[in-house]
């Protein structure tokens, strides 16, 4: 993880969520990094990989495609009580232009609204000072 900004304290049972998503399987193969974090926002980068590339050098639209749930889950996580877990019912996707395969990509993550069972979250990413993708999804609050 590179350099967190912002001043959110996580608690145990948020950490340990964050700890688990971010450090392990897709988004560690991914290079997902944390840049800030703060009360229903997060900001992450990654790079794309050989393996995320189509045959022509773009960034597989697919690979986005679950990326864009990363940034916003963070965000919804500062938000989580002890035992809620989101789980995503909708999501809304337009990529807006090219992906290209040799950038940076910046991903922001907010919480819009927040309920008793549900949260409504977004996903602007940009790669090259440009805005390629948004995304709107919709999250059930499960608890265990």
């Amino acid at each position: 993880m590179s350099e967190l900004r912002g001043a959110f304290q996580w608690a145990d049972h948020q950490k340990e969520l964050f700890d688990k998503s971010l450090h392990s399987g897709f988004n560690l193969w991914a290079g997902v990094k944390v840049i800030e974090v703060r009360s229903g926002y997060a900001r992450l980068t990654f790079r794309p990989r050989a393996e995320m590339l189509t045959p022509w050098g773009t960034l597989n639209g697919g690979v986005l495609n679950a990326l864009v749930e990363v940034p916003p889950f963070v965000a919804l996580l500062t938000e989580l009580q002890p035992g809620e877990l989101p789980v995503t019912n909708d999501v809304f996707l337009q990529h807006l232009r090219p992906l290209p395969g040799d950038a940076d990509y910046e991903m922001t993550g907010s919480l819009l609204r927040r309920g008793n069972s549900m949260a409504w979250v977004e996903t602007t990413v940009s790669a090259q000072g440009k805005v390629v993708t948004l995304a709107r999804i919709t999250k059930t609050l499960i608890r265990s």
